[in-house]
């Protein structure tokens, strides 16, 4: 069961609902965000198109969002930029292969997301949640640590919205798991490959098999 509109219903093990599982979680942290931020806060939320310095990051996704990810990828992306999107994931892969988490931390100015494109994202309708809930009331201190390439810095950001993302991570890891569906944490390029590895990616996951490989 899960939460839609205040009531519980029980999501059906079909291709359309699966995706509507990821769909739901991100409409809820939307609407948590916007009725956060609609309070009289000490300082507004500062994110805008184009402040894309928090794209320099290797967010980890659940499943079912590195599902709705690679299937928007799928019927939305020409085939030349989804040939663009395989060649970042390759050279992301390939630059970070044989590194630990602190090191890959350390060259994180030099790892953009596969998804940005010109300082934008191309999937921004269908990002994660991690991505949504990494927010700051300053994008002007967002600029400044990652030019200084200060990674020990934190954002300026509202302990409330971490609150967010980790009720709505959880929500997402536990409804996997009562499905008897993979649930591990994945790292997003990683994920998006493994989809695209994979000749029925959704259909596998509902039957409780591994479609995503940890590295």
């Amino acid at each position: 069961m899960i939460p839609v509109n205040g009531k519980k219903v029980t999501m059906q093990r079909s291709k359309e609902n699966a995706l509507e599982l990821a769909f739901n979680a991100l409409k809820q942290t939307d609407e948590a965000i916007y009725k956060f931020a609609s309070l009289d806060l000490p300082e507004p939320l500062d994110c805008q198109p184009g402040c894309h310095y928090c794209c320099f990051n290797l967010p980890m996704v659940t499943p079912p969002e590195a599902l709705l990810m690679g299937h928007h990828v799928e019927q939305t992306f020409t085939d030349q930029k989804k040939r663009d999107t395989a060649d970042r994931i390759n050279k992301l892969l390939e630059r970070i292969d044989g590194m630990t988490p602190y090191e890959t931390a350390m060259v994180r100015h030099e790892l953009p997301c596969i998804f940005l494109e010109d300082g934008m994202c191309i999937v921004y309708e269908v990002r994660p949640v991690i991505c949504r809930t990494c927010t700051s009331t300053s994008a002007e201190h967002c600029k400044t640590i990652f030019e200084d390439r200060n990674h020990r810095a934190r954002l300026r950001c509202y302990q409330h919205i971490r609150h967010i993302f980790h009720t709505v991570h959880s929500r997402l890891v536990d409804r996997c798991r009562e499905m008897g569906c993979q649930s591990d944490a994945l790292s997003l390029a990683e994920a998006v490959q493994d989809y695209f590895r994979h000749s029925e990616p959704i259909h596998a996951w509902l039957q409780g098999e591994t479609v995503f490989h940890i590295r």
